[in-house]
Formats: structure tokens, C-alpha cells, sequence
């Protein structure tokens, strides 16, 4: 239960061994006053203050003890009062071997966090062991009395009781890692496994989600299923995230702990090349998804909403307008913002006549925000099944493929088409472009799985139509989205199920099957990951 002169130099040792992989950066934070960093991984106040002001003090003051007067040095760690003669460098050496237990203790929940370099985990692992012999072996020598002999306590004694809840009040803090349901492979693409894993380091950019809902997006199908191709596994998916706050970095401007986000399909640019400063950063070369990507210099998967929390740079992060019901807003964050970008980026407004290709998740919610944005809307289908729908959500007309000569009375009348569909399968292009008025566009959303749409150079000919895509959106345009979903009473056609194993399972069979209307939520994710 003593504490050890040399306990403080072990501690500040170890530290400045494995801060030196980036002392560049230790000496800009101690510099700058923003406290101890490890690796970008921020220490709270209180912490920096026993690190970098109580515990060189009390170091100090062993260090003198141990020198100029051992008596009292060995009265404080309880050596004087061993069982049997034991000689003084064997006390001090027992000493200082028990104490480092918390020394590394509170090391371990610094580094072991903040760093996923293997060799770093193995010699703190290493030095723990070394430490667990020391202890016992000073308990074989000294007697375990002193651990209930509380009546012959010292101050020191006292003083290391909350020294251990320090510890572990650390390793609860910081050793505690995110948990998330995670699948391992595409051949078991519907079997759930609740897991903990490391998010990437801690930046000062940087914000801490925990998630209270996520919406269920055909892309988690695509990606876990195989369909998009090799992934990184095991992985948990997910990207229509709200939750709340509870952590934000030391630079952080755009976010407030305590209050309610989101974040989207993406959660990284570099906000410095050309297209991130123009509003284009869903474009950056150096994009990141919020799932399934790779962070540089880590070698860290990041994983997605169907976990406990996520971790995201402030920009895109969210505030969520009071207005909007969790469930409703976080389908909004890929799903709607997949649809708005290419709305407003091409003309949709009053006196333009639109049409959404599709209605499903992507398409209800182009539906809407077409409406909301003030141009007569069409909904073209396969069949006249969602008819009726389409009418509840807004739109001003129908077409349905599956009539003959569907599309000749709309032939040269539509201004904008937005094409949700993820099938091509019978898909008459032709027929499509054919409703574009001249140098209107065609603007594809749906991710196809197959090769997707095949076009010739003549079908462009008869209206010079121009044909393109769109990707997500601007930080600028979820704000604006938002808004106007909270100005307009826009709501998701949503449907609400519990995150669980199971019904994860559920889910993605019934969206991957198409049976949904219009969009899954996963919500009470108290009951799986706690309060």
C-alpha cells in the first residue's frame, strides 16, 4: 500500500519512452498549456494537474526522503516493519515494485487508449507483469497485514486509497471502448455479434457520439452482404446516426457537449484542397466513410452506427433543429441528403417539373424535399403499386413503366430526373431520356450491385440531355436540409425497431428484399449499451 520515491520517475520514464515516437508533438502540447498528449489523445483537467503538478511534487519529496533520510523514508513505505531482517536495498526495490502496479496502471489507461501500435501494448503488458511479481513478493516479505491492518495505516496509506480509485477511475474513463454489433464475413452477413473495438485516436478535432438511433440504409446490405466488393471485417455498418455529444475536442468550435447530432455516410476530408474549400468535400480525394474505411498511420477500421458510440471530426458532425424527432432526422443523413444535393445543385425550385425514378428510401425523400423546394414533382415506377403513396408524400403525377407508351405524353417536359433505383434489370434508358427537355439533366443516385445502366451516344442526340451522378453532399447542405425539414414538417416515413441481434437480422433481410416503407430506424440502444 506505499508509496515509493522513484514510483513518480518510472511513471514520467515510462511516458517519456513511448512519447518519444511523437515528441514533437508532447512538447507542443506541454508548450501551449493544453496538457499532457499522448499520441492525440487529450487528458482532462484534473488529470493534467496530477500529472504535470502533484505528482513531480510529491516525487520531489520522496526523492529527498530516499536520500537524505531513510529512517523516515522507511517508516512511510512500511520496509522498517518487515516480518525478517531484509536489507535495505531489497525494502526500497520492494517497495518501489509494488507501487508500480498503480504507476502502470495509470500509464496503461494513458497509452494503451491512445495508440494502436502492437509493440507499445506488449512492453506495457510486460512491465505489468514484472510489476504483479513485485507486488506479491513484497506481500510474501512484508506480511499481507498491511493491507487490513488498518490501525497502523500511515498517512501515505490513506493517501493510496485514492490513489487505486484514481486508477481505476482512469481505466473506466479510457480503457472502456466503444461496442458495437459487428458481422464477420459476407458469408455470415446476418449474424450479429456485439463486440468492443478501438475507435481511431482521439484528435482535437474531434467529437464523441453516443448513439441513440441509427437508420437501417440498403448501403449497410451492399457493403456487409459482398456486394460492393472486399470489406474490412469484422464490421459494423451504419451511417444514419443521431446521438449526443458527450466529448469534444480541445479545438472543437462547431459542436457543444450535451448536444443532440448527427452524422452522415461520411466522416472525413482533408477541408483543404480545392474541392473541400468550394462546398465539395463529399468529393475530396481523401475522403473517409463512416464506416468500413481505413485511418491513415493507424491501420484502424472505423465502425459504424450500430454501436454504442462513433467517433467523427466536427465537421461532419450535425446539430439536430429541435423540431425533428430523432427517428425522422437520422434517415435524413444519407438517404435525404442523397436525394437534396442533386436537387438543389440543379435547378429544382418553382417552375421546374421534376421526377424521382424509384420510390423507396432515397426516393420518398426526394419526393418530399422536391415538394418542399417548390416544383411539380413526378414519381415514375415500375407498376402502379405505389401510387397512392407517392400521391401522400407530395407528388403532382405518376408514371408507371409497366404501361404502354408510358412516357410519350411527358416526351421534352421534365427539367431535372433523379434516378434512385439500385435494379436495372429491363431498364429502357431511352424511354427515360426521352422526358428531358433540351440540356436538362439525368442525374443517377442508386448503387447498383451488377454493371449498371449501359448507355450509346445516340440516345443523347434528339434532346442533348447531359447524364450524371451525384455523391452525398456539403456539410453547408445537411445544415440547410435540415432546416428546411424542420421549417417544412418534412417527415421520414419511418419504421421503428429495437437494435438487437435479432432483429438486426430482420431488418436487412426485409430491406434487402425490399420490404420496407420506407426506412428502418434502430432505436433503444440504452437497453444494449446502457444508459
Amino acid at each position: 500500500m506505499a508509496c515509493s520515491s522513484s514510483e513518480g520517475f518510472w511513471r514520467l520514464g515510462l511516458l517519456a519512452a513511448i512519447l518519444l515516437r511523437d515528441g514533437e508533438e508532447l512538447m507542443l502540447a506541454v508548450v501551449d498549456g493544453t496538457g499532457l498528449m499522448a499520441l492525440g489523445f487529450a487528458l482532462p483537467l484534473t488529470y493534467r494537474l496530477f500529472f504535470l503538478l502533484i505528482e513531480p511534487l510529491a516525487t520531489l519529496a520522496g526523492a529527498y526522503y530516499a536520500f537524505f533520510d531513510q529512517q523516515i523514508y522507511l517508516n512511510l513505505t512500511h520496509a522498517a516493519s518487515a516480518p525478517s531482517p531484509v536489507p535495505l536495498g531489497t525494502s526500497i526495490a520492494m517497495s518501489q515494485l509494488a507501487n508500480l502496479y498503480f504507476a502502470f496502471a495509470l500509464s496503461e489507461a494513458l497509452i494503451l487508449r491512445s495508440t494502436s501500435d502492437l509493440g507499445v501494448w506488449k512492453a506495457v503488458l510486460f512491465c505489468l507483469l514484472v510489476a504483479d511479481f513485485g507486488h506479491l513478493y513484497t506481500v510474501r516479505v512484508l506480511g499481507p497485514g498491511i493491507y487490513w491492518s488498518v490501525s497502523d495505516w500511515n498517512a501515505i496509506d490513506w493517501g493510496n486509497i485514492g490513489y487505486v480509485y484514481f486508477a481505476a477511475s482512469m481505466r473506466i474513463a479510457f480503457l472502456a471502448g466503444f461496442t458495437g454489433f459487428q458481422v464477420d464475413g459476407p458469408e455470415t452477413w446476418l449474424d450479429f455479434h456485439k463486440n468492443e473495438f478501438q475507435p481511431k485516436p482521439f484528435g482535437d478535432y474531434d467529437v464523441d457520439i453516443k448513439i441513440e438511433c441509427c437508420g437501417v440504409c440498403a448501403s449497410d446490405v451492399h457493403t456487409i452482404s459482398g456486394g460492393w466488393g472486399k470489406q474490412h471485417y469484422p464490421l459494423a455498418v451504419g451511417h444514419e446516426i443521431v446521438g449526443t455529444a458527450v466529448r469534444v475536442g480541445p479545438k472543437v468550435t462547431l459542436i457543444q457537449e450535451g448536444q443532440r447530432v448527427g452524422v452522415g455516410a461520411q466522416s472525413y476530408s482533408c477541408l483543404d484542397c480545392r474541392q473541400c474549400k468550394n462546398d465539395n468535400e463529399t468529393y475530396c480525394r481523401k475522403q473517409l466513410d463512416t464506416y468500413g474505411a481505413v485511418w491513415p498511420d493507424t491501420g484502424i477500421v472505423s465502425q459504424g452506427g450500430y454501436s454504442s458510440h462513433v467517433r467523427t471530426h466536427e465537421h461532419w458532425v450535425f446539430p439536430i433543429p429541435e423540431a425533428l424527432p430523432s427517428t425522422v432526422a437520422a434517415p435524413m443523413l444519407c438517404a435525404g441528403l442523397t436525394a437534396y444535393s442533386p436537387l438543389v445543385r440543379n435547378g429544382c425550385g418553382p417552375g421546374k417539373k421534376v421526377a424521382i425514378v424509384g420510390l423507396g428510401g432515397i426516393g420518398h425523400m426526394g419526393v418530399m424535399f422536391a415538394k418542399a423546394l417548390g416544383a411539380e414533382v413526378w414519381v415514375i415506377s415500375r407498376t402502379h403499386a405505389k401510387e397512392e403513396d407517392a400521391r401522400k408524400l407530395g407528388a403532382d403525377g405518376f408514371l408507371a413503366t409497366a404501361d404502354a407508351g408510358w412516357n410519350e405524353p411527358h416526351v421534352m417536359t421534365f427539367d431535372l430526373i433523379v434516378n434512385t433505383a439500385s435494379s436495372f434489370d429491363g431498364f429502357d434508358l431511352d424511354a427515360y431520356l426521352s422526358l428531358l427537355d433540351v440540356h436538362a439533366k439525368w442525374v443517377s443516385v442508386g448503387l447498383p450491385e451488377d454493371d449498371g445502366i449501359k448507355v450509346r451516344n445516340q440516345t443523347f442526340l434528339n434532346n442533348g440531355c447531359f447524364f450524371g451522378s451525384s455523391h452525398l453532399g456539403s456539410r453547408k447542405e445537411v445544415l440547410a436540409m435540415l432546416q428546411l425539414a424542420a421549417d417544412k414538417g418534412i417527415r421520414t416515413w419511418v419504421e421503428e425497431m429495437p437494435i438487437s441481434k435479432e432483429n438486426l437480422a430482420t431488418a436487412l433481410t426485409r430491406v434487402h428484399k425490399n420490404d420496407i416503407r420506407y426506412r428502418f430506424c434502430l432505436t433503444d440502444y440504452q437497453d444494449q449499451f446502457g444508459a
